[in-house]
């Protein structure tokens, strides 16, 4: 697997920035109606567990630094490659979803399998042979958050 420790550093720190804003908000929210699950816990246990899981990413990548053949050297590694058009794309992707979940114009279950199932593909060049394992796993993990989170945690989700 090709290690990047300066980007996993960097993603994982906007990320831990991203989840403890989350983790702040969350504190708001009154307690659910099922204890310890529901509208309030469920979001700050969510946050904390992405924020650990970003420390030791950050960790193991700050290691490989240290290891490294120097941190010039990484850099240009990481970033004296090819265009950023996959990134653009998959920025855009994210925008349209955040926006579409906001706007509600369908359910969670159903933006989520449209934008899991055009990342995936993205991810993969759009080949044709990805699409069909791309709608399988999107279809999954699309509904299957949105049964656990609206029927098992009580979550209301957007929609």
């Amino acid at each position: 697997m090709d290690r990047r420790p300066v980007t996993e550093i960097g993603v994982s720190a906007l990320i831990a920035v991203i989840c403890t804003v989350f983790y702040i908000q969350a504190l708001k929210l009154p307690p659910g109606t099922f204890e310890p699950l529901g509208s309030g816990p469920v979001p700050k246990y969510t946050a904390a567990v992405i924020i650990l899981c970003c420390f030791i990413v950050m960790a193991r990548a700050a290691l490989a630094l240290v290891r490294g053949p120097g941190l010039l050297v990484t850099l240009r590694r990481e970033f004296g490659g090819g265009p950023a058009t996959g990134a653009v794309v998959m920025l855009g992707f994210s925008i349209t979803y955040i926006g579409l979940l906001h706007l509600q114009v369908a359910s969670f279950g159903v933006i989520t399998f449209g934008f899991l199932t055009l990342l995936i593909w993205a991810m993969e060049s759009f080949r044709s042979r990805v699409l069909l394992p791309a709608l399988v796993t999107a279809a999954i993990a699309s509904f299957g958050a949105e049964y656990l989170f609206t029927n098992v945690f009580v979550v209301d989700l957007p929609t």
